[in-house]
């Protein structure tokens, strides 16, 4: 087989919810952690898009959402990983479910829900519990997974037989049989910035395994909250096009300085 041509990277300045610069039908899968409504430290992030209620954040990510819809192609795949929120509200005390929002603006985006991952994070303190401690019946159950929701545009992707690209992507079967598996347990968190400044960052495993499983070699994925740019230089390792959105001015100026640096191998 041939090699493939080296893959490009490209960063972005700009909103999830316009995604500037991606065609649509041009990205085949979106792997992306997006601020995580009613956590503190995405209160700032938030207000700037105008959204200060529950409500108002979920419908402002539900336009990024349709806008993945067009940017990807029939068969493409969108990973989210989102965490749900503890926090007090007028009500006291409570969940707030994003995970669920989520799923139901990808939905009614057109998205086809897929069966998601748990991430169980290990960096979580075991003993971290909250409420009523030894005494029923006000304790409250440890909240240390996060979701990956998993959803297709459509259909399956179709190949031509015997697809080179497709043949250079193949996992292993003990590959396989770790990643399908619906618990991730072996993968550990990563310190987030100081408070007011959160990047989404989450582990390079988690994108990593994702492009593998979800994307063949020469294929281009997007992320959308681009962050730090975990997503983007993953992609680029595994020989996949990369795209990133992000709308803090000075962090999309030094993604696209790196960018420019790993596409040249300085």
């Amino acid at each position: 087989m041939d090699a493939p041509p080296a893959p490009w990277i490209r960063a972005v300045q700009g909103d999830a919810r316009d995604l500037p610069g991606v065609a649509p039908s041009s990205v085949h899968l979106v792997v992306t952690s997006p601020p995580y409504p009613m956590i503190p430290q995405w209160d700032e992030s938030f207000r700037r898009w105008g959204a200060t209620t529950y409500e108002a954040m979920h419908a402002r990510l539900a336009e990024a959402w349709a806008a993945c819809h067009v940017a990807l192609v029939p068969g493409g795949l969108l990973a989210v990983n989102i965490g749900d929120a503890l926090r007090s509200g007028s009500e006291g005390f409570r969940l707030w479910p994003n995970h669920v929002e989520v799923a139901r603006a990808c939905e009614s985006a057109g998205f086809r829900p897929l069966p998601y991952l748990l991430w169980k994070k290990p960096t979580n303190r075991p003993n971290a519990f909250l409420g009523s401690g030894f005494l029923p019946p006000n304790a409250y159950v440890t909240a240390d997974c996060e979701f990956i929701l998993l959803f297709r545009r459509g259909g399956l992707r179709t190949f031509p037989r015997r697809d080179a690209n497709r043949e250079r992507s193949r996992f292993t079967k003990g590959e396989r049989d770790r990643w399908f598996s619906q618990v991730w347990e072996d993968i550990r968190g990563v310190r987030q910035g100081r408070k007011g400044d959160r990047t989404g960052a989450f582990p390079p495993e988690i994108p990593r395994r994702l492009i593998r499983m979800f994307s063949v070699v020469g294929d281009t994925v997007l992320d959308p909250f681009a962050g730090t740019g975990t997503t983007l230089w993953e992609a680029h390792a595994l020989g996949r096009n990369s795209v990133g959105v992000e709308i803090d001015r000075e962090r999309a100026a030094t993604l696209v300085s790196e960018s420019r640096r790993r596409t040249v191998g300085g």
